[in-house]
């Protein structure tokens, strides 16, 4: 009886085994989707279509056609967490190009899009504002709050306006300047020691001064 028991779980699988490109085709198709159609003409059809599966395939990893529209625009802000390096200025210089790469294209034209569209979608609004936007100003309010607790940023800090200037320079760089770069270290380097000078304890900063 073990021996019949040892060789059926011994015995091959019938059937395909589970692609693994899949979830990144689709998510890729459904961006692209957004990108043309925005959340109100977002159509599961098409992104099948485009990703070259299955539409059973799809709705057996995202049921619901809101968790495909979400879960493709979680990987617009994808890499934002706090690396919790032990250093303000190396998890602020961590975070830089991520959060660059959100404010670019085609990113930054797809996000305004259903930023402008998902208030009519209350509920994926909700979630959308959490997985998405909220992510970086967490990542970088995380950094701040960790600095405070090391004692490396002064403890009456608002974390709330100091996250607000960091994302507000790396979009003002994309949104009125001309095309940036990513990975422009020179400038997150410029930036990021700037904050870190401006959120210094004021005793230390006074002592820098002199």
């Amino acid at each position: 009886m073990a021996q019949e028991e040892t060789g059926q779980l011994d015995r091959p699988r019938r059937g395909r085994p589970r692609d693994a490109t899949i979830d990144t085709r689709v998510l890729s198709a459904a961006v692209d989707e957004l990108a043309e159609h925005g959340v109100g003409g977002f159509s599961v059809n098409r992104v099948a279509a485009r990703a070259g599966v299955a539409k059973r395939g799809i709705y057996a990893r995202w049921p619901a056609r809101e968790d495909l529209v979400l879960h493709a625009l979680g990987t617009l802000a994808a890499g934002l967490m706090p690396p919790r390096t032990g250093s303000l200025r190396a998890d602020l210089l961590h975070l830089a190009p991520y959060v660059d790469a959100v404010f670019t294209e085609p990113r930054l034209s797809i996000l305004a899009r259903c930023m402008a569209e998902l208030p009519h979608f209350p509920a994926m609004y909700a979630a959308f504002r959490r997985e998405s936007v909220d992510r970086c100003a967490a990542a970088i309010e995380d950094a701040l709050h960790d600095a405070v607790s090391r004692g490396e940023a002064r403890a009456d800090l608002d974390t709330d306006l100091a996250t607000g200037a960091f994302l507000g320079a790396l979009l003002a760089r994309h949104a009125f300047g001309a095309r940036q770069p990513i990975d422009d270290p020179a400038f997150h380097s410029r930036l990021v020691d700037f904050c870190v000078a401006a959120v210094r304890p004021v005793a230390e900063t006074r002592s820098t001064a002199h």
